[in-house]
């Protein structure tokens, strides 16, 4: 059974209160209404990363099931990395979100396999477009100078996490259409295939609300939280090329150390 696929249908909008009407109405199965009760206190913290969750036994006098619900339930949640399962000492909660340090440049796709994620590409669509002002300002090329325009949706452990959009000179990366599918990191295919080595970038982080097309791409309700960086990278002080990347806000966290102040 895809039980995660099937999840998707309604994650995020059960609230508590709606538990026993969707289980007596059989509206949804039961497991996945306390699957998703649990991940809900999970992320408001009422269940703390690196505590135990309740024992079996006292989970289903919480939700009122049997204990085959309740460990199908937990299966679902630790195949999504939120949980693990100790033998004989109970089931702990794990800091699910991926951390991208912006002290060095690192992408998505690199942050999210150190964590120890699987990363695939689910799918790949690169086609050569013009510069227009902003991407000409962006890359310091001439409007209408031929740019290579890189659209993806990255997936960790088979569950869409991020939109990616990338735009670079084709005359840095000629041909580089014929390579559609065939890389998933992008800044490590270009330093191998195009030797062009990152040594810096400049970030613009901000939040929005998913829209319907986002939605789909990523199987999440309309108006889910997505955090978004826009992202030029550089050689020497030449931007090479720039990223639009929106990822689920709540698997995802970036950390910057400071020094000093700026009074």
């Amino acid at each position: 059974m895809n039980m995660l696929k099937e999840r998707r249908n309604y994650e995020n909008h059960l609230l508590p209160c709606d538990f026993h009407n969707y289980f007596t109405m059989g509206k949804v199965p039961a497991y996945m209404v306390v699957h998703d009760l649990i991940k809900l206190k999970i992320k408001d913290g009422t269940y703390p990363v690196s505590e135990f969750l309740p024992t079996e036994p006292e989970l289903e006098k919480i939700y009122k099931v049997s204990r085959t619900t309740i460990r199908t339930a937990m299966e679902i949640l630790k195949d999504e990395g939120l949980v693990e399962i100790r033998q004989g000492r109970g089931t702990i909660v794990l800091d699910s979100r991926a951390i991208q340090s912006l002290n060095k440049v690192t992408s998505v796709t690199e942050c999210l396999r150190n964590r120890g994620f699987d990363v695939r590409t689910k799918s790949m669509y690169i086609d050569i477009i013009h510069a227009t002002e902003r991407l000409g300002k962006e890359l310091n090329q001439p409007i209408g100078t031929p740019i290579a325009r890189i659209q993806r949706i990255q997936l960790i452990n088979e569950k869409p996490i991020a939109i990616i959009k990338d735009y670079l000179p084709y005359a840095l990366v000629p041909n580089i259409e014929q390579f559609t599918n065939k890389f998933n990191g992008l800044y490590e295919f270009l330093e191998h295939q195009y030797h062009l080595e990152i040594e810096s970038a400049d970030d613009k982080i901000f939040a929005k609300s998913a829209d319907f097309a986002e939605s789909e791409m990523l199987a999440v309700l309309p108006g889910t939280a997505l955090l978004c960086i826009q992202r030029i990278c550089y050689k020497g002080a030449e931007p090479i090329f720039s990223d639009d990347v929106c990822i689920l806000g709540d698997q995802y966290e970036l950390s910057i150390s400071s020094k000093g102040r700026n009074k």
